[in-house]
């Protein structure tokens, strides 16, 4: 081959790939996956947006700081699939906030995700914070300690990867695909994860199974903690992070998640029951520590967990194949109809308990003992009503303990 006609095929070949990466671009920016560029939306094309399984708190953020919303819902996966800013509780308010919950993340994500917020102007009028005890946990043996690699990524790469990646393309071409998929892993414009892929697993599965194998796993991971102490700095961080949010005049709301009872069975066959209520206290103690900082302060707790009847739910059978449940996938998450009885409750706070088996306690240093006696109340009603699933459990950690103690 010539020179010039070398020269020529390579500037040929360089316009092809050119164009090809134009036109990936310009699918991906299109069909917008992510939500990221409202270029075009339509019903039956690109309405439907696949769940986030990568650079979810950058996408989170972009999508909050377009809504400017007035209030956020911050938390792990159970405030993603649980809570809706659209529920009739938020009032005039509906609609007009955002779900930043990301699954398996902490405290530190959450401090995080309200610090960029600020930092770009966005002071939500009222903020939502799903706290989770079990974040809050630390190994009876340390982990052997690794350095974290430097990421190699520049801050903004998460932008052009979005738009320029073999993954983006997959997520593209996904998206026509889920229009009508009603078991597909989706997001909503809200944040909200309709948990469409829960229900799937239900169905085929059934719900024993499904409620069966989340306790194995956490009964596998709860026989793992130290049943005497927690996460070092977690009281320190939490207590920063109600200054900051203080400081800017937000409405604080802090939500115990409400478990279902087989999850606090599993607290109990553990062990790890004491440092359950040893963590609540601790809560309200930083609560009043912050409030005493800051008179004008607006925190809230309320705890939703315990044994009452919608924590209590039963859970349908082996030989109930085809049953459903009301108010919970797991012992670990919660449905969207329980969540929105948790915000009513929450957006509409009284000093005393609500009537119905008193979901949703508000927690303050007066209130803790009533809550605990509560607590204790239910539990002997729920053990009543369902024995089987306290046997499960306990069962279950027999189980654990011994495939623990043939480990060492």
């Amino acid at each position: 081959m010539s020179r010039p006609s070398y020269a020529r095929y390579l500037s040929i070949l360089t316009l092809v790939l050119l164009s090809c990466a134009c036109l990936v671009c310009a699918f991906v920016y299109i069909v917008d996956p992510y939500n990221l560029y409202g270029v075009a939306r339509r019903e039956n094309f690109n309405a439907v947006k696949p769940g986030l399984e990568r650079y979810q708190s950058q996408i989170k953020h972009e999508h909050a700081l377009r809504l400017r919303p007035r209030f956020i819902i911050l938390g792990n996966s159970r405030a993603e699939i649980g809570f809706d800013p659209r529920a009739a509780a938020f009032g005039a308010m509906q609609g007009a906030g955002y779900n930043m919950g990301i699954p398996g993340t902490g405290m530190a994500t959450a401090i995080s995700q309200f610090g960029r917020l600020t930092q770009a102007g966005i002071k939500p009028g009222t903020v939502i914070v799903g706290l989770e005890f079990i974040d809050f946990l630390k190994p009876a043996i340390a982990p052997p300690a690794r350095a974290e690699a430097p990421s190699s990524h520049l801050p903004g790469f998460w932008c052009f990867d979005t738009l320029f990646s073999l993954a983006s393309v997959k997520d593209a071409v996904k998206t026509p695909l889920i229009q009508h998929d009603k078991a597909a892993f989706t997001i909503e414009p809200s944040g909200l994860n309709p948990a469409l892929d829960y229900g799937a697993h239900a169905v085929r599965d059934g719900y024993d199974k499904v409620f069966r194998h989340r306790a194995q796993k956490s009964a596998a991971r709860f026989v793992t903690m130290s049943k005497t102490d927690f996460a070092d700095g977690d009281f320190q961080s939490l207590h920063e992070f109600l200054l900051a949010m203080s400081a800017t005049q937000a409405e604080i709301k802090l939500v115990i998640y409400p478990y279902h009872a087989q999850m606090l069975t599993l607290f109990e066959g553990a062990g790890l029951w004491p440092l359950f209520e040893e963590w609540k206290q601790q809560v309200v103690q930083e609560v009043a520590a912050v409030k005493e900082k800051n008179p004008s302060a607006s925190i809230s707790v309320t705890d939703f967990s315990g044994f009452g009847p919608y924590n209590c739910e039963p859970i349908p059978t082996q030989q109930q194949r085809h049953a459903s449940t009301r108010w919970y996938w797991e012992a670990g998450h919660f449905k969207k109809a329980l969540g929105d009885i948790v915000m009513q409750r929450v957006m509409t706070h009284k000093d005393g308990a609500p009537g119905d088996g008193q979901f949703g306690m508000p927690l303050t240093s007066a209130t803790l003992a009533a809550n605990r006696d509560r607590i204790a109340a239910e539990r002997r009603a729920c053990e009543a009503a369902q024995p089987a699933m306290f046997a499960f459990s306990k069962k279950l950690f027999e189980k654990s303990l011994e495939r623990a103690s043939i480990r060492r």
